[in-house]
């Protein structure tokens, strides 16, 4: 069976067309679709597998509906209110070409997704969908306390224990932040940053900024920003962060293709991040001061970033 490792091409470049490891589709077509254009990306292994429940096996890449998608399960693809995801069945204990433990994915699945309505006309739904709750709710509340060293002491676990959520928004807002890929963002953020306190123009703003996790968040919602960090918003720091980002990421992308070499990292989660900027809202703490005034961004680009002009699409 045919696999691909996580950095692979292939893996990067189907990825970036599901926008995460995995998309939810309003239709069977519709997955086909998406799942038809990764295949035909030059270098992707046609004989990657695609399973679909209740139904086995699908070639894609061959007839329109193999078998006809109307008859897919007895019809409950095609039931009203019954979504479709496409997803990477991850594979762990691969290596690389460097011989490194890895992981990666051994195929696709495809699958129904049930509405609300319909979970809750069935017998048992909401008991399950309770159940599915009671879990998952465990799993964030419980998170920030895995992640605390016993050799810290009560006092680390009592203080994490200060962050856990109790909201219905707090738990919401944990779960998306699980979900993101930052992995572009993270790889890039020490770097970025020092560069930021390095240049005369912009060193004032590295001693205002918060923290990656409230930069992030800051980036996400532009209500939060400017209830948050007024100031650093107000002057477009978090969108001229963002922007830079993104800038940077698509340059070396693009010379990684000119020159022939690999490239895994994707601007395409941090654009999303700007898009929605002006609708996302969650709340959060702590303001730093500290005078603003020398803080010339279009200097800073022009001193650091000399190959990079204008602003990201």
């Amino acid at each position: 069976m045919t696999q691909i490792t996580s950095k692979s091409p292939a893996y990067v470049a189907a990825r970036t067309k599901l926008g995460d490891h995995r998309k939810v589709f309003d239709s069977v077509t519709d997955a086909i679709a998406a799942l038809r254009s990764i295949y035909g990306i030059e270098g992707f292994p046609q004989d990657f597998p695609t399973v679909a429940a209740k139904v086995g096996l699908v070639d894609v890449t061959g007839a329109e509906e193999i078998p006809p998608v109307a008859e897919w399960a007895d019809g409950i693809y095609s039931q009203e209110g019954v979504k479709v995801c496409v997803t990477f069945i991850g594979v762990r204990g691969l290596k690389d070409e460097a011989g490194k433990d890895t992981n990666g994915a051994r195929g696709f699945a495809i699958y129904p997704l049930h509405g609300l309505a319909a979970i809750q006309q069935d017998e048992s739904g909401v008991e399950w969908l309770l159940k599915v709750v009671e879990k998952e709710a465990s799993h964030v509340a419980l998170r920030g306390l895995r992640n605390v060293s016993p050799s810290l002491g009560t006092e680390a676990l009592a203080q994490a224990a200060e962050m856990m959520p109790v909201t219905v928004s707090d738990y919401v807002e944990e779960t998306t932040r699980e979900s993101m890929d930052t992995s572009a963002f993270d790889k890039l953020w020490k770097q970025f940053r020092t560069m930021l306190a390095n240049a005369p123009t912009t060193a004032a703003l590295v001693t205002r900024l918060p923290g990656k996790a409230e930069v992030l968040k800051a980036i996400r919602s532009k209500a939060f920003a400017a209830e948050e960090y007024a100031d650093l918003e107000t002057m477009g720091a978090f969108v001229f962060i963002a922007n830079t980002m993104v800038q940077i990421i698509d340059s070396m992308k693009a010379q990684a293709i000119e020159s022939g070499e690999e490239f895994d990292l994707d601007s395409s989660e941090i654009k999303s991040w700007l898009a929605g900027r002006d609708t996302k809202v969650f709340a959060a703490p702590k303001k730093i001061e500290a005078d603003l005034s020398t803080v010339d961004f279009g200097a800073f680009m022009a001193a650091s970033l000399p190959g990079l002009t204008g602003t990201s699409e």
